[in-house]
């Protein structure tokens, strides 16, 4: 049997933890014994539960971004402590590249595994000196990870050229959704628009997502507020915690979309939420490649993405891509779409590639 250790940021509402567990969830038990670090701080605390139940043992480093020194300290004493057949680490970037070192220095550890999730920084310095030196560390990390890893997978081409500096070597290991879970359900339509009073012929647009820049959550509050003027039957839910909650409350304020607007930090049923939406604004700056704008599609949702994401989320008619971010645009073909009635009882053919089962199989026959 062997010992694998899983590292992640563990993060409620996390793409990057969904496919964590979507994909080692799947594991053979009794080929392997997995344990776990989480990089994030998980104020919901579902996913230590979920971890719990799957038997792994889920261990939590403070944030990098909190104290560096700590952080590093923490890495060298756990791998000093502990032996694993197979380190894998689940980054976005490549600049917090030490405890890939002391895997391969202190714990003995017999494979590391790189597996890159993004296509740029999942967070950004306004100051252009300190922006300027994470980029130097992040080039320095590429070198470092092709040095050490003995293998490397990423959700996409983009994602392989950010982390690695090219895709020569590189497992392009698409990220999975579980696609009966997602289906669209009349049942959990009807349940969830009830919980809201929100009558059926009311348009309901979602966000789903971290509340950071690179997400772009206060641009969708300025396309639905557009789109609220000519539509005041419609309503918005906003799912996602992060750095921007308080400028989205200040931006609610200042739209006037107060009494239209729903606000969820995280929800363990968003799949079901899908079924309650008519429509979903996705206009990430940059992404790997998004587990959302795949999930959101089972469900045949109408679907605005931005250009800058990855070629491989537009598996279907139901997803549109934009150019550029202005506001009207988007308001416009928003408007456009909604007036496409179809049925949505069915799954696309073209999401079957997308299936978790295949990454998990990929994944397990590359690694094992």
């Amino acid at each position: 049997m062997k010992k694998i250790l899983v590292v992640g940021d563990f993060i409620s509402g996390s793409g990057l933890t969904q496919v964590i567990l979507n994909v080692f969830s799947r594991f053979p038990a009794n080929k392997c014994q997995i344990s776990a670090v989480g990089y994030g701080t998980d104020q919901e605390g579902e996913i230590d539960k979920t971890c719990k139940e799957l038997g792994w043992q889920l261990h939590r480093v403070i944030p990098v971004t909190q104290n560096p020194i700590k952080h590093w300290k923490w890495w060298k004493h756990f791998f000093k402590n502990n032996t694993f057949d197979i380190a894998y680490f689940n980054y976005s970037s490549s600049w917090n590249y030490l405890p890939i070192i002391y895997a391969k220095r202190y714990g003995r550890v017999k494979e590391v595994v790189c597996h890159s999730h993004n296509s740029y920084f999942s967070h950004e310095f306004t100051n252009k000196v300190l922006m300027r030196t994470l980029i130097a560390v992040n080039n320095h990390g590429k070198k470092v990870f092709n040095k050490y890893a003995d293998k490397k997978i990423a959700t996409s081409k983009e994602a392989a050229i950010w982390m690695f500096n090219d895709d020569k070597d590189v497992l392009i290991s698409i990220n999975g959704i579980d696609i009966p879970e997602f289906a669209f359900s009349t049942e959990n339509r009807e349940k969830l628009r009830n919980q809201l009073k929100i009558k059926n012929n009311t348009e309901l647009i979602g966000f789903v997502g971290v509340l950071q820049k690179r997400k772009n959550p206060l641009f969708t509050l300025s396309v639905f507020a557009e789109f609220h003027k000519n539509n005041p039957n419609s309503r918005f839910l906003m799912f996602g915690q992060g750095p921007l909650k308080g400028q989205i409350n200040e931006a609610i304020q200042t739209l006037g979309i107060r009494d239209c607007v729903d606000q969820f930090d995280f929800s363990k049923d968003i799949n079901k939420w899908y079924s309650a939406m008519d429509a979903l604004l996705f206009p990430s700056m940059y992404e790997g490649l998004s587990l959302v704008a795949l999930e959101s599609q089972v469900s045949n949702l109408q679907i605005l993405a931005s250009d800058t994401n990855v070629e491989d989320i537009f598996a279907t008619d139901n997803i549109k891509k934009i150019n550029g971010m202005n506001i009207k645009d988007w308001s416009d073909e928003l408007e456009k779409s909604l007036k496409i009635k179809k049925k949505r009882n069915y799954i696309d053919d073209n999401l079957q590639k997308f299936s978790i089962d295949n990454q998990a199989k990929q994944i397990e026959k590359t690694i094992l």
